[in-house]
């Protein structure tokens, strides 16, 4: 009975090591593509207000 509870403790020791460099290896895997998001957030946000200063330029245009 002492040596299947040691024998559990280990396999438990072992899933949560495992698990532990898992989540490691995503967080270094994620950098990169977190930063190209956030690069890629930040220019529809200029190409947003872009668009809204070109719809109020041709809006102006218009009314003359």
């Amino acid at each position: 009975m002492l040596s299947n509870r040691e024998s559990a403790r280990r396999s438990r020791r072992r899933k949560q090591e495992h698990l532990s460099e898992l989540e490691t290896q995503l967080g270094v895997d994620n950098s990169p593509l977190l930063k190209r998001l956030t690069d890629i957030n930040q220019k529809f946000n200029e190409a947003a207000v872009d668009n809204r200063i070109l719809k109020a330029d041709a809006e102006t245009l218009r009314t003359k």
